[in-house]
This record gives C-alpha cells, sequence and structure tokens, in this order.
C-alpha cells in the first residue's frame, strides 16, 4: 500500500511534507526528558532525524558530541555549531564511525512501510559499537488508534486541529493543521501505531536485545546492539 506523506503551507518543506519553519520554532516540550539520564555513557552519540536540531541542543553535553542526521539541507542549516552535521538517507547511512548510542526520536520508527522501519532500526545497529544502545521514540499508540477529526490541542505556539484520520488495520492516515502567528501549515502523513511488544519484536529482528522501558507513558524503549 503506497502511503502519502505531503504538506502545504509557507516556506520550506522536507520531503515527508513537514515545514522546515516550524520545526525551527518549535520549542524543546521534555521529549527527551526520561531518558536523558541514560545518556551519561554515550560520549559519541548519533542522532538519526535530527531535523532542525531542536533535540540536538539538549543531547549535546559535557563530554558527549552529537552526530546528527537528516535528509533536509533546510533542516540541518538550523543545526547547533557544536553538533557534526551529516545530509543523508537514514535508511542508506554508511558512516566511518561507530557510536556508543544511537537515538530514532520523533515516531519515525512507526514508518507505515515495514522495510522503511527495518532500514532504520538497520542503520542503527549497523553503527553502534557492541553493546553501544539505540533510545527509540514511539507515537503514544493510542492516540494513533483514537485521533479523530476536529481534536485541537496547543503545541508551543501553534496550535494544532486533526482535520482528517482514517485506518486501515494498525495503520492511520491523517492530516494536522498548524495555525501559527504567521500562517497555517498542512501535514499529511501514515503511521502505524505499534504495541510495546511490537516495538520489541522489531528492535529484535534488527540484532537488539535487553530492552529496557523508559518513563511512565513507555514511548521510549532502549535495546543494545
Amino acid at each position: 500500500m503506497a502511503h502519502e506523506f505531503s504538506g502545504v503551507g509557507p516556506g520550506a518543506r522536507t520531503r515527508d511534507g513537514c515545514s522546515v519553519e516550524l520545526y525551527r520554532d518549535l520549542p524543546y516540550l521534555g521529549e527527551l526528558d526520561d531518558i536523558l539520564g541514560d545518556l551519561g555513557d554515550c560520549a559519541r552519540l548519533l542522532e538519526l532525524g535530527c531535523g532542525t536540531g531542536r533535540l540536538t541542543r539538549r543531547l549535546i553535553g559535557p563530554g558527549r558530541h552529537v552526530t546528527a542526521v537528516d535528509d533536509s539541507a533546510d533542516m540541518l542549516a538550523a543545526l547547533p555549531s557544536e553538533a557534526t552535521a551529516v545530509c543523508g538517507d537514514i535508511a542508506r547511512l554508511d558512516l566511518a564511525d561507530r557510536f556508543d548510542g544511537a537515538v530514532l526520536a520523533s515516531g519515525l520508527v512507526n514508518h507505515p512501510d515495514a522495510s522503511v522501519r527495518a532500514a532504520f532500526l538497520g542503520a542503527a545497529h549497523r553503527h553502534l559499537v557492541p553493546g553501544g544502545r539505540l533510545f527509540v521514540q514511539r507515537h503514544d499508540p493510542q492516540w494513533l488508534r483514537n485521533a479523530r477529526a476536529g481534536d485541537v490541542h496547543g503545541s508551543g505556539s501553534s496550535t494544532i486541529t486533526v482535520e482528517q484520520a482514517s485506518r486501515c488495520g494498525d495503520v492511520v492516515t491523517m492530516t494536522l493543521r498548524y495555525d501559527r502567528p504567521n500562517g497555517s501549515w498542512w501535514h499529511s502523513f501514515a503511521a502505524e501505531a505499534l504495541s510495546g511488544n511490537d516495538l520489541e519484536r522489531l528492535l529484535g529482528d534488527a540484532g537488539f536485545r535487553d530492552p529496557v522501558w523508559h518513563g511512565q507513558t513507555r514511548r521510549w524503549l532502549s535495546m543494545s546492539a
């Protein structure tokens, strides 16, 4: 099944329809709070799908260097100078360096194409040192299963409205409207809801082991290579 990713609105957009300006202006919303304390031994950290560096700024710390990967040069232009920027496709990533830890955030693991999910996790595994740990953030599966047209919530300076949501099994296709002071942005995407068992199995199939869940909401799972 083909899944459309698209975006409509002012300014630059990525291949999957994300607004560069929106992500550049979005504040840190605590997404990493459940795992930051567990990254202490990751002196060399690989961030997959870094966007504009909103999370990168939190990942950089004393004794820790971040290599940040994204396939959008427009996104990478906003990256903090302390990080090493790599413009490339996560699925095909082939760096000479190996890392103590890797982060795959923003629900990228919820991609509706199973082969893409496997490619993302495979890229993470081949770039980790033996025993290096991958931290994966999934979308809230209940939100993916239950969001309905008309739902509204706030995020930073944006008001986000679900304009459309339809489902086929565990896959939801959705259009969100972001209303901001300088205009609106529409993002259409698809994602697959993943249970805890689903995510552990996906990482296990990619060669990871020793699962640890982080935070009360169980949005983050880490496993070692």
